[in-house]
């Protein structure tokens, strides 16, 4: 039969990728945060230079403008000639941008003309503000609205901004310029150099990232991989554990949760030790008790068959056999009853209770051994002092624990058990107490364990059974000895107090 292998991650390969993760993401966010400031910066820097400029060229647009005098200078190129002076000798302009004075449009006649820079300040100059000026004007025309706006020029961006240069007639003082007479400055800058720098912080940045991420690796490999071996180890001391093996951890585990673990792992492995410890003598126990008395009956059913015995010593046969049934039939019980509070406590088995009246079950278990101790000519003794109280729990399991106590103390009492049934503190109390020899302290240390047995015991299940009962109804017993002599054996299972259940009990009856 192929087995089905389902591929997992390994822990040290979660932490390696999540340490890898955030300094990606992290770098990611740096970047990104990184690229829009600097897009802002470079934005905003040449828009002020470009407002620097306007302002610059704006005020020598008015000097110019107050400057002139239009009667003397009707001709064009005059005119043309004295701006482009104005130009060249001008203290005001600024050296924030390039500046292209101009005078057209695009759709004129004659077209767009560059009156500066021109050929005598430089070629190259002049050749680069016929292609920014054509292309710009190609694309949004001349737009004088006072708005700095971007242009791709030879896969370059460029910041610009239009403004106007006229001049009027002195003396008429009029706003109405001449048609001739318009002329425009293109003030422009190429951002090319801020997008180098900003290119090369990226390079410097993608490097930072490589060795982010180079870094982040070699951390999280010191970091996973001890975690890896330590759960490694636990994994393996868990198989041990489930092969039967419960030797306890030893040597160092890294961080304080798995060190937790690890403890919590070996006190485990502790009980789980002494509770396969416990069950395997339990089993020797339990074999050799069953052992005992089957032996017995066996040997003296053999001894009927085959005529061993004459008639009278026939009869003390069948009540050996009988005799050795019951306590056979008994010790089964309490081993099934032991093993059902077994699994009830491991959450195996759910015990199912109800409310069971305190008053009640002391009359059943008395009615129950009344007739042992006529048997054995002993005496018992009650007090029962409760009413109305009632208990949560099985009657059955009950009434076997309370049985068992009776058996012991019926066996060691001399003459009389004396048992007493009231209400403490929220708690129903069972009191039961003999008058002979007492538990002697070796015994005392091992009472309630299994197949724990004293000098007249049976097979050591009663008592343990008892504890179990008492514990699966939230109860507890203990066991001392009388001052005056004799054992006493109190056991304490919580009273209901419930409303809804009391009040439901009192109107069934």
């Amino acid at each position: 039969m192929n087995r089905k292998i389902k591929f997992r991650i390994p822990i040290a390969l979660h932490i390696y990728s999540s340490l890898i993760l955030v300094t990606l993401l992290t770098v990611f966010v740096i970047g990104l945060s990184s690229h829009m400031i600097i897009q802002t910066i470079i934005s905003k820097e040449c828009d002020d230079r470009i407002k620097n400029a306007v302002n610059s060229c704006q005020n020598f647009a008015e000097a110019f403008r107050t400057s002139i005098d239009t009667s003397e200078y009707d001709d064009p190129d005059a005119v043309r000639k004295n701006l482009l002076n104005a130009i060249v000798s001008s203290t005001d302009l600024s050296n924030d941008a390039s500046i292209v004075l101009f005078t057209g449009t695009p759709d004129s006649p004659e077209g767009m003309k560059i009156l500066w820079p021109n050929a005598s300040y430089s070629m190259s100059v002049l050749g680069r503000s016929f292609t920014v000026l054509n292309t710009i004007t190609a694309e949004d025309g001349i737009n004088t609205d006072g708005i700095t706006k971007t242009a791709v020029v030879d896969n370059d961006l460029y910041y610009y901004r239009f403004v106007n240069v006229e001049y009027y007639d002195s003396e008429e003082e009029t706003e109405e310029a001449l048609a001739h007479d318009t002329y425009h400055l293109l003030i422009y800058i190429n951002s090319s150099s801020y997008y180098r720098f900003s290119s090369e912080m990226n390079v410097a940045l993608a490097r930072s990232i490589m060795l982010s991420i180079i870094a982040s690796a070699v951390i999280s490999i010191l970091v996973a991989f001890p975690i890896y071996f330590t759960t490694r180890k636990l994994a393996r001391f868990a198989g041990r554990v489930g092969k039967g093996d419960f030797t306890p951890l030893s040597g160092h585990l890294v961080s304080r949760e798995l060190s937790d673990l690890g403890d919590v792992m070996n006190r485990m492995a502790v009980k789980l030790g002494d509770s396969d410890r416990e069950q395997k003598t339990f089993f020797q126990n339990a074999s050799h008790e069953l052992r005992t008395p089957l032996m017995s009956i066996q040997g003296y059913a053999e001894g009927i068959k085959y005529g061993v015995f004459d008639a009278e010593k026939e009869e003390e046969a069948v009540d050996v056999i009988i005799s050795e049934t019951t306590r056979l039939s008994s010790l089964v019980e309490n081993l099934l009853s032991i093993s059902k509070m077994d699994m009830s406590r491991s959450g195996n088995y759910e015990v199912k209770k109800e409310p069971v009246s305190a008053l009640d079950l002391s009359e059943l278990i008395i009615d129950k051994v009344r007739g042992g101790f006529l048997h054995a000519d002993k005496t018992l003794r009650n007090d029962i002092t409760i009413k109305n109280t009632y208990i949560m729990g099985n009657e059955s399991d009950l009434i076997r624990m309370l049985e068992n106590v009776f058996s012991n103390c019926l066996r060691y009492a001399n003459k009389e058990v004396v048992f007493t049934c009231r209400v403490e503190n929220g708690m129903v109390v069972f009191d039961i107490s003999d008058d002979g020899p007492g538990i002697s302290d070796d015994v005392m240390n091992k009472l309630f364990s299994r197949f724990a047995t004293g000098n007249e015991g049976k097979h050591g299940i009663g008592l343990a059974l008892v504890k179990s009962i008492a514990e699966e109804h939230g109860g507890t017993v203990e066991a001392f000895n009388n001052p005056d002599g004799g054992a006493r054996f109190i056991i304490k299972i919580p009273q209901l107090q419930n409303k809804e259940q009391l009040s439901k009990i009192n109107k069934d009856k």
